[in-house]
């Protein structure tokens, strides 16, 4: 083959692909040539750029060609179809400056369940981009509704975004596993869902490869805080540096620095076996006890409960960045739980 790398499809993409890697790979090479024969420079811009060896991995740079390869595959069927979105041509849809790469999607509609669709970029399929497992990788998986035309009804969907020093594909098939098996992350219980509905569109994204540990926290912190701010994440805690410390405060790492991300992902799974609801609202809870007068009285009448005083200290040494430990000692609670459950809103929410 004169552009793809065989190898390199096997290893990012898989058993995923229903047809198989080969009969993908075979695909894309005759698109390519395709392209190549009609004078687009495009198929030769990745392959000069990845035999150029200066690619930039501190910021896991891509080409800068701004289009989509786009593959739609019925899995009933067996028929598929393979189109180039050129947004050189299409400006109302190119990416921003720093975005731009070739992103290649493939669409698979499953007859009765959620359609599955898989995103990577297309350059580390070419020949000579080098080890594909190298460094860190960054990846997305997305929940999204649909209507009768296939349109998104709720704009970009719900996104859970992470980062793992190992293939893309094992992390992918531990958070499978871990959804089969009733996990109370956010994301598992968001997918586990909504993954039976035909008008649901699951997806799941390589966004960078060969990143270094900094630029994956880096990215991880900076794209999980876009989706908190817009109410569309499906993480449990900030993403990267800012998840070490959030982790270390509320005592769930003994650090908040020069941990690894299968220590980090470690803590993440004990937290979320605590916090089995958080960003599950409780519509019968949030109806009770509206008088907070009565709610304060009642609360405080009770054994082992917290006072009103005692509850915003905890808050405020908490904001301030103490440890929950110390926190424990401070407002005499009865012991980290306790603390932590206030702090997850778990507990006294109606107490300000």
């Amino acid at each position: 083959m004169e552009y793809i790398n065989v190898r390199s499809v096997h290893r990012l993409i898989g058993a995923n692909y229903p047809l198989g890697v080969n009969s993908l790979a075979n695909s894309l090479e005759r698109f390519l040539q395709q392209l190549a024969s009609h004078g687009d420079y495009l198929p030769r811009k990745l392959l000069d750029h990845n035999l150029s060896g200066r690619r930039n991995r501190e910021i896991s740079e891509f080409a800068h060609v701004d289009a989509d390869f786009r593959l739609d595959l019925d899995v009933e069927s067996g028929k598929s179809d393979l189109a180039l979105l050129d947004y050189r041509v299409q400006t109302e849809h190119a990416r921003d400056e720093n975005e731009k790469r070739v992103v290649f999607h493939i669409n698979m509609k499953y007859p009765d369940k959620a359609n599955w669709a898989i995103h990577l970029p297309l350059q580390a399929l070419i020949k000579r981009f080098g080890d594909v497992e190298d460094g860190y990788m960054c990846y997305a998986h997305t929940v999204t509704l649909m209507d009768a035309k296939g349109i998104p009804t709720d704009g970009d969907g719900q996104v859970y975004c992470g980062i793992t020093s190992r293939n893309w594909l094992e992390r992918m098939n531990e958070h499978f596993r871990e959804i089969r098996s009733g996990s109370n992350k956010l994301f598992h219980r968001a997918w586990r869902e909504f993954q039976g509905r035909s008008d649901v569109m699951l997806s799941s994204e390589l966004v960078a490869l060969n990143h270094t540990y900094e630029g994956a926290m880096g990215w991880e912190e900076w794209i999980v805080k876009r989706y908190m701010e817009s109410k569309t994440s499906l993480n449990m805690i900030p993403g990267g540096f800012l998840g070490l410390k959030e982790l270390h405060k509320l005592g769930y790492l003994n650090r908040d620095r020069d941990i690894s991300v299968t220590d980090r992902d470690k803590a993440l799974f004990e937290y979320a076996k605590e916090h089995p609801r958080i960003g599950m609202p409780n519509l019968l809870i949030a109806g009770l006890w509206e008088d907070d007068e009565y709610y304060e009285k009642v609360i405080q009448s009770r054994d082992n409960t917290l006072s009103k005083e005692q509850v915003i200290q905890i808050r405020q040494l908490y904001e301030d960045g103490h440890h929950v430990d110390n926190i424990v000692k401070d407002v005499g609670a009865i012991n980290i739980g306790q603390v932590r459950r206030v702090i997850a809103g778990k507990t006294y929410s109606r107490m300000k």
